[in-house]
């Protein structure tokens, strides 16, 4: 998380000030689009290059400044979430006293050193579970260097291990910003070559990443869609898709309809209920187009609190790096409470909550896809 300057309540910055402060990662693109558009002010494309000089020509309101602050501050983490699937061996619990403590000193040093822990990295059982075991981390950065809203950051993260009936279970990694996601897939590494010592992992690929490339494009809309507009729980119920990032497939000859895609590299697709498209709602186009992430607007309700919230699901490093290994990742923006008025602590305890719930979903789409992969043949 991004710590807030000491004089950030008196303040509404405008024109250099706000362009360096809307440019920064923690404010993605879509947010900045939604925050836009409450003021009137509509883009065909989703592009900061675009947006932020009309964001530094306006004079904002109090109230508009806040939306802006509400990605950036201490109050409110976009974290992002990535689970993987793994397979135990032995009846040993996870919980074992000398691998409690996770020594990272040396890796930030060497790896990041404008960073510090702020406290010391350990894993613990959750509800008293020997079976699942957490670490939290909290990462300092800072940059004198830097401009006057960005000099500190503390960068939030975690990971989890996690072992179920039959011996199946999952590593779920929590992380904020790069930092604290290279830092947490070292720990995750050194840890599970503990567990391998220790013969509670024998096999070298017991730990299963969800990639890119283990769909096809046919497969992936489907996983996408179905993960988004068919939940099958009380909590979730899908509004609209409002974003879809899509490509042409390189090597297809596209069908008539579609072939103004051929002058296409990306195509990030802004707008209500992208699901009921021709190319996505007929699966004729399906194998034609490679869809990398998706945006979608859910109504909800956990615990007698009702509201809406955008989930992201994807895989991101495809739509940056053309990377076929890209790994899925989801992320939750702007949940809003109805009738009820939230502090911080209870938004964050909350947003944590409808990512856990959602994570546990998409676990449950993905495994009756590979169900129905395994029945396919």
């Amino acid at each position: 998380m991004n710590t807030e300057h000491k004089n950030i309540n008196d303040i509404v910055p405008h024109g250099e000030f706000i362009r360096g402060f809307a440019n920064q990662s923690f404010l993605t693109n879509a947010e900045l689009h939604r925050i836009m558009k409450n003021r009137g002010i509509f883009f065909p494309f989703q592009d900061k290059n675009t947006m932020v000089p009309v964001l530094q020509t306006l004079l904002l309101s109090p109230k508009e400044f806040d939306e802006i602050r509400e990605c950036f501050n201490t109050k409110e983490d976009n974290k992002k979430v990535i689970s993987r699937s793994i397979d135990w061996a032995g009846n040993q619990p996870l919980l074992q006293q000398d691998m409690s403590e996770c020594n990272l000193d040396d890796f930030i040093k060497k790896n990041l050193p404008t960073c510090k822990l702020t406290k010391p990295v350990r894993l613990r059982p959750i509800d008293n579970n020997p079976n699942h075991l957490k670490a939290d981390i909290e990462l300092e950065r800072n940059d004198l260097n830097k401009s006057w809203y960005e000099q500190k950051n503390i960068f939030e993260g975690s990971f989890e291990f996690i072992k179920e009936q039959n011996n199946k279970g999952f590593v779920k990694i929590t992380h904020t910003a790069p930092e604290t996601k290279t830092l947490i897939e070292y720990a995750v590494k050194i840890k599970k070559e503990e567990f391998e010592q220790k013969q509670m992992i024998t096999d070298k690929n017991a730990m299963k990443k969800i990639l890119f490339k283990d769909f096809s494009n046919e497969d992936r809309i489907v996983f996408l869609f179905r993960l988004s507009t068919h939940l099958d729980n009380n909590i979730f119920k899908c509004i609209e898709i409002g974003d879809v990032s899509l490509k042409p497939e390189n090597e297809s000859n596209l069908p008539e309809k579609i072939s103004w895609m051929n002058q296409i590299k990306k195509l990030l697709m802004s707008g209500q209920k992208l699901n009921e498209t021709f190319f996505i709602k007929e699966n004729t186009y399906h194998k034609h187009i490679a869809i990398w992430s998706i945006d979608a607007k859910f109504e909800y309700l956990y615990n007698g609190t009702k509201g809406e919230c955008y989930f992201t699901f994807g895989f991101p490093e495809f739509g940056t790096k053309q990377k076929l290994d890209s790994e899925f990742e989801m992320n939750l923006s702007l949940p809003n409470s109805k009738g009820i008025r939230l502090d911080a602590r209870e938004k964050k305890i909350l947003k944590n909550k409808l990512l856990e719930e959602m994570d546990r979903q998409k676990m449950i789409v993905y495994n009756k896809f590979i169900e129905y992969k395994t029945k396919k043949g």
